[in-house]
């Protein structure tokens, strides 16, 4: 496949941002420009600010750009879902069996979400996780106390707005009288259904225009076995890492990637993508401004978490469930085989050289390791790591330059903004 300048999507909103603000002053907000521009200002030293590193040998210094770090980047996205599905990694409880559900909603009713997107993003999860507690109650004939992750996306395949719910469902919950419950078996037309009912009640709750009323009826109408979910077939894997990298591509991956950028000519973009229906690959050529509006539609309200924790999963409840879980969680439910693992967050230079095939701190003249020297923040000002490099370069390394005593001295800068 053709290589793609990873700059391309930047270069697409530098040339026609402005066009865009004024033909679509509905994004014309602080807020949106905020978002847009630290995509733009990802990687530039002077806006992100930057880490310099030394060589302790022979001086040779290299100056490493901090990236913005956001969904909304193309060239961040990637780090930015890794971080999220370690998190996620970490919530798992071990041993638990999850389900993978999701929860979609017509196209005529799109648009109301699309207008009310501060309004309606919050109970449309919440009306998820209600669902979900309708639906093992019914199933298991008593109330239970479950556990869901829910993961709200709004993009579909072709970057068009398409609102819908990725929820990891505990496999069953605690019982009123403290034991647990196992629900194995939900069926699908039981989840159909209950999803309509839910997701039309809150609807007709949380819209004051009384023209909803019309969609509402006539998604009763067109819908009479209930709206489309979809439940996984097998088994997700339970608890762990594996469940956190079976997730991680609904978490926060961008509307688009570079990869799926063909062609921009100045005036219109070329894309491709898979088509969720078909399984085939389908092609779009959309005019720019246009093609800005698809991406720029996702951007979530200010402050807006995207992943919510319900239920067991609560944060408030966690630590508590965590050991409640442990003391009535049956034995025979199947483990993860790996085990439960937290995995430590990893060192900029691993996730480099997975990415890029390279150590960045090599030094390219003498190929030793080099050491942190500063940090620039625009915000924060320099700061400088102690002593380490007082000696001049070309000396032999003094005890007080050794491996161990760097690190140590590395470790005790206090960064607030990292």
């Amino acid at each position: 496949m053709k290589h793609i300048d990873k700059h391309l999507f930047k270069q697409i909103f530098r040339d026609h941002r402005d066009a865009f603000k004024a033909a679509y002053p509905l994004y014309n907000t602080p807020y949106h420009d905020e978002v847009v521009q630290k995509m733009l200002d990802c990687g530039d030293p002077e806006k992100m600010g930057f880490a310099q590193y030394r060589c302790t040998f022979c001086g040779e210094t290299r100056r490493i750009a901090f990236s913005c770090k956001s969904s909304f980047c193309l060239s961040c996205c990637k780090v930015y879902t890794d971080r999220w599905a370690d998190f996620i990694g970490r919530r798992m409880f071990p041993g638990m069996i999850y389900r993978h559900i999701v929860l979609t909603i017509p196209d005529f009713l799109r648009i109301w979400f699309f207008r009310n997107p501060d309004t309606l993003l919050s109970p449309f999860m919440q009306a998820g996780h209600a669902c979900l507690l309708d639906v093992l109650a019914t199933c298991s004939g008593i109330d239970l106390d479950i556990g869901s992750i829910i993961v709200l996306q709004t993009a579909g395949r072709p970057g068009t707005y398409n609102p819908h719910l990725h929820i990891l469902l505990t496999e069953g919950g605690i019982t009123p009288q403290g034991t647990w419950k196992t629900v194995s078996y939900i069926p699908f037309d039981l989840i159909h259904r209950k999803w309509q009912y839910h997701l039309l009640n809150m609807l007709r709750q949380n819209v004051s225009d009384p023209r909803i009323n019309q969609d509402i009826d006539q998604a009763w109408r067109k819908y009479p076995k209930g709206f489309v979910a979809f439940v996984e077939k097998d088994e997700v894997p339970p608890g762990g890492q594996g469940l956190a990298k079976y997730l991680a591509k609904y978490v926060v991956s961008p509307p688009i990637s570079v990869r799926r950028i063909q062609s921009y000519d100045g005036k219109t973009v070329r894309y491709w993508y898979r088509d969720h229906r078909s399984g085939q690959i389908e092609y779009a050529a959309l005019p720019v401004l246009r093609f800005i509006g698809r991406m720029v539609q996702h951007i979530l309200p200010k402050g807006f978490q995207r992943i919510r924790y319900y239920g067991l999963h609560g944060n408030v409840r966690y630590e508590n469930v965590r050991t409640q879980l442990a003391e009535i969680f049956p034995d025979d439910i199947p483990a993860d085989p790996n085990g439960f693992r937290v995995l430590p967050r990893k060192p900029f230079e691993q996730l480099f050289f997975e990415n890029f095939g390279r150590n960045p701190l090599l030094c390219p003249r003498c190929n030793r390791i080099m050491e942190l020297e500063l940090i620039h923040h625009p915000d924060y000002g320099t700061i400088r790591s102690y002593e380490l490099f007082q000696d001049m370069p070309g000396d032999e390394p003094s005890p007080s330059r050794s491996p161990i005593h760097r690190s140590q001295s590395v470790v005790q800068v206090s960064l607030p903004f990292l």
